[in-house]
């Protein structure tokens, strides 16, 4: 994995995680994925509340696929939006729930990308993931694994702005980890999206 600050290099060198062992792709995209789909129209800033909305569910899940066929039958609880992805909790609770194991997550809202060119993106996962921006599939690892990182994943941004974002998530048991890196155009190394770049409509 060789980014533009040569990615891999920057998390092991800042001690993200043990990437250096446990960095393991899954998929390989050749080239960037363009063609990304800003919100259209852009949400008034009045309308945006800091994080990414979140519905749970609580059941024994071994694919994302699993979890979209319960969707289709189980509305799922709103939960304590999620104020940036950068969850890897061990033991603990699983993102915002009170709860440790068999939990599903279908989260929604905004990513904004100030500027346009090149972001270098980076999922670290622990069970399943699927990641969308942009009506793009950008990043799917869908079934139980330990902790596991993506391909380095280049997305071509060409007009800044609020584009949507959706991650289905589950954690069957044990521990939980749930990621997001970043490193967008300019003198920025890799380091987690901030919160200040997630948002969703509040009611």
């Amino acid at each position: 994995m060789t980014g533009k600050k040569g990615t891999a290099h920057n998390l092991c060198r800042i001690g993200f995680l043990g990437l250096c062992l446990t960095a393991f792709p899954m998929t390989s995209y050749a080239g960037a994925i363009n063609g990304l789909k800003p919100a259209s129209p852009q949400p008034a800033s009045g309308q945006l509340k800091p994080g990414l909305a979140v519905q749970y569910y609580g059941a024994k899940f071994d694919s994302i696929r699993q979890l979209e066929e319960w969707m289709e039958y189980e509305k799922g609880k709103a939960g304590t939006p999620i104020p940036m992805l950068n969850y890897q909790v061990g033991t603990g609770n699983v993102l915002t729930t009170t709860t440790q194991d068999l939990v599903g997550a279908d989260i929604t809202g905004f990513i904004n990308f100030e500027r346009s060119g090149n972001y270098t993106v980076m999922v670290h996962s622990n069970d399943g993931v699927r990641l969308t921006i942009g009506d793009k599939l950008i990043h799917e690892d869908p079934e139980v694994h330990a902790d596991r990182f993506s391909d380095e994943i280049t997305l071509e941004i060409s007009e800044p702005g609020w584009y949507p974002v959706r991650v289905l998530y589950f954690e069957k048991k044990n521990t939980a980890t749930l990621e997001l890196y970043w490193d967008p155009p300019g003198p920025e190394e890799i380091d987690y999206v901030p919160a200040k770049a997630f948002a969703h409509i509040g009611k």
